[in-house]
């Protein structure tokens, strides 16, 4: 009898249209993975029956449900089909891959889908407040009172061809400044993920030993949790999946399932900053929680599993380590002030570089109190929420490599 062997396993995956409803057309795409403890748990319970016998009765039928956990490698392409499972499908656009370094105070999240590729001019005029961008080839476009910060669509001379921008009111520039070197990419693109309460999408999964000819197929799959150390020296990130059923098959899903290359984020591109006063930060964790719950519906005929899964409030969290100097993040959390912060998860592949950033503006450090011992630096361990705010400010989830679309 031939044995499995973890080396020849591969894991597929495919988002459905209907959850628990097998794609009409196979077109899987071959996921890196190094843990995979999503499984069938049959839920079958004893016979309490009494008998004049020494052993108890066979166990019941049970109600099977399938859910568990699953480990792989932060991979800049594969990762987007992760967080299309875990937030919503995303908006794809164009990547900028120069930063304004003249305009403090603005980041630039994306230009739009539109947007020529090409080297394009940001303004900010300091008398009113003003932004203008030209995209490449074009005449400049509107200028936009940036005043208050926040989100905003810079405009260029032709429509739908603008910047989305974050700015910091505080952080702009006291005199009239101009980057000349806005870069908008011809090949990157930028993948923004929704922040919302919309239910999430489900997938086929399949987890198959090709040298035994098993494949175990679950469907209805929908990513409940999902966390990573953002200054590992190798990024990895952990799945909590719930789903609705599994069954063992004989074959493939997909038998030419695309195979992305993977670009590992690792240590050197891990990073978490944010507004001034945040201090030296020297690691810290992200996470998400769907709050997501399976329930059993009564179905003709009889269905197995988890037939609807309920979905809470979406979290976003995690955990810094900052250099204790009684003031910084410390003493954010010990006013209660809440400040933004930036995540990013980065790796190169050959002169481009991919990148995963979270930019979150409302984040509320938790008071800890501090370990104070031995004789060498002491550190701040603080978790940390985001939270929303009155003006609806939500974070900016944004993926930027060269994948077409998830």
């Amino acid at each position: 009898m031939t044995q499995a062997k973890g080396a020849r396993m591969q894991l597929l995956g495919q988002r459905e249209t209907t959850y628990r409803t097998a794609p009409a057309v196979p077109d899987g795409i071959l996921l890196p993975f190094h843990k995979w403890n999503v499984g069938r748990d049959p839920g079958k319970v004893a016979d309490p029956s009494i008998s004049n016998s020494p052993l108890p009765g066979k166990t019941g039928c049970g109600d099977a449900t399938v859910q568990g956990t699953a480990e792989c490698i932060l991979d800049l392409r594969s990762i987007g089909f992760h967080l299309a499972l875990a937030l919503g499908v995303p908006a794809t656009h164009k990547a900028v891959t120069q930063q304004p370094t003249n305009i403090t105070g603005v980041t630039i999240h994306y230009a739009q889908t539109a947007c020529p590729a090409g080297v394009g001019t940001l303004e900010y005029t300091n008398t009113g407040k003003t932004l203008e961008w030209t995209a490449n080839g074009e005449t400049v476009g509107a200028a936009i009172d940036v005043t208050a910060g926040g989100r905003f669509t810079i405009p260029s001379g032709t429509a739908d061809h603008g910047l989305v921008v974050d700015v910091v009111a505080a952080s702009l520039p006291g005199t009239d400044q101009v980057d000349a070197d806005i870069a908008v990419s011809a090949t990157l693109k930028a993948h923004v993920y929704p922040i919302n309460l919309d239910d999430r999408p489900s997938a086929l999964m399949e987890l198959g030993h090709p040298d035994i000819t098993k494949f175990y197929r679950v469907s209805g799959a929908k990513i409940n949790t999902l966390s990573f150390d953002i200054m590992a020296k190798e990024q990895n990130i952990s799945l909590g999946y719930i789903a609705g059923s599994e069954t063992e098959e004989v074959s493939a899903w997909d038998a030419t399932p695309t195979a992305y290359d993977a670009v590992r984020a690792c240590g050197s591109g891990g990073s978490l900053w944010g507004a001034t006063g945040i201090g030296t930060i020297t690691g810290g964790t992200f996470s998400i929680n769907n709050g997501m719950s399976g329930k059993k519906v009564l179905t003709t005929p009889p269905q197995e599993g988890f037939g609807l899964i309920e979905q809470g409030d979406l979290l976003l969290s995690g955990s810094i380590q900052a250099v204790f100097d009684g003031a910084s993040a410390y003493a954010l959390a010990r006013a209660g002030t809440s400040t933004r912060i930036r995540i990013g998860s980065a790796g190169r592949s050959g002169n481009d570089v991919f990148a995963l950033y979270w930019d979150i503006p409302n984040v509320e450090f938790v008071e800890k109190a501090i370990p104070k011992e031995g004789k060498s630096g002491l550190y701040a361990s603080l978790d940390w929420n985001a939270h929303r705010d009155a003006a609806g400010n939500l974070p900016m989830v944004t993926l930027i490599n060269d994948v077409a679309g998830y």
